[in-house]
């Protein structure tokens, strides 16, 4: 079994807001930002890199927000006291989310024409919220202009609309929001995932229930330890499944992400709805 070893390189990027951030090249230093120099900086490290490590550009991206989110903010309230208010198994991306991730995929866009280097491959949480996101943020590079005017929604979806627009992405459970007792944070059927994300890629082993996420009887919160683990194999898996790759793009959620950074070891930050940050990684493959 394969383990890996993670040193965050902080000299590329320096992220102040969100609202900053997405209008110009996501905080490449120094500013503007020079993608070209980027590139072959990244090159040159990886190029001295010893056998066994790799240099990782993650494009590490909150989903748009969802029906729960929406729910929680017009009353005030916590998750589970929202679930008063709407069924939220699932939830979708509310137009305001498909919004959000349609101005990151402008943004993108825009700094893909100043050289900007695009992921070779996409990683996603099997979470609807997460797949319309990565599909309206990523799904103009595979010909598919409805990402740009913010997607189409569950309604489109469910008459047979392809949510994730087209990309290529693989699902991997353990990028999966912070498990408690929320039922937003459960998933429907890989049967129906497939039927609405017909261009994503699930693993084979993977369960058409969600046998992952128990509720309240069942089991307890995940605690910060837990989360960081199983986030630090899915992060683990994305690495191993993109084996070959420097740049690669993960879209899940607020806890994962928190999840994920601990595990790589970079510095905690909070992502808004609708984020996107790049990390630059030197990865070190450590065998067991």
């Amino acid at each position: 079994m394969v383990k890996y070893i993670y040193t965050y390189l902080d000299e590329f990027f320096d992220l102040s807001d969100w609202n900053d951030d997405i209008k110009g090249p996501f905080g490449l230093r120094p500013p503007p930002g020079d993608w070209a120099e980027f590139k072959a900086r990244i090159k040159e490290l990886d190029d001295a890199c010893a056998e066994g490590e790799r240099v990782k550009v993650i494009y590490a991206a909150r989903h748009g927000q969802a029906e729960h989110n929406a729910v929680m903010e017009r009353y005030n309230c916590t998750g589970h006291e929202a679930e008063q208010y709407a069924n939220l198994l699932d939830p979708y991306l509310t137009v305001l989310g498909r919004s959000q991730a349609a101005a990151t995929a402008s943004a993108v866009q825009r700094e893909a024409k100043r050289g900007m280097p695009l992921p070779e491959k996409w990683f996603v949480s099997p979470l609807k919220r997460a797949g319309e996101t990565c599909g309206i943020e990523w799904g103009w590079l595979f010909g598919d202009d409805t990402s740009k005017s913010g997607g189409v929604d569950a309604a489109a979806a469910a008459a047979g609309g392809d949510l994730g627009h087209g990309v290529p992405a693989s699902v991997v459970e353990n990028i999966r929001e912070h498990l408690h007792v929320h039922i937003c944070d459960s998933r429907v059927s890989v049967t129906e995932l497939k039927t609405e994300f017909p261009s994503f890629a699930f693993p084979d082993d993977m369960s058409d229930l969600d046998t992952i996420w128990k509720s309240g009887k069942e089991r307890d919160r995940e605690t910060e330890e837990e989360l960081v683990a199983r986030c630090g194999k899915g992060i683990a898996e994305v690495l191993h499944l993109s084996e070959g790759s420097t740049y690669v793009s993960v879209t899940a959620h607020s806890g994962a992400m928190r999840g994920i950074y601990k595990s790589l070891g970079v510095p905690a930050r909070p992502l808004v709805v609708g984020e996107m940050n790049v990390l630059v990684l030197r990865v070190k493959e450590v065998q067991e």
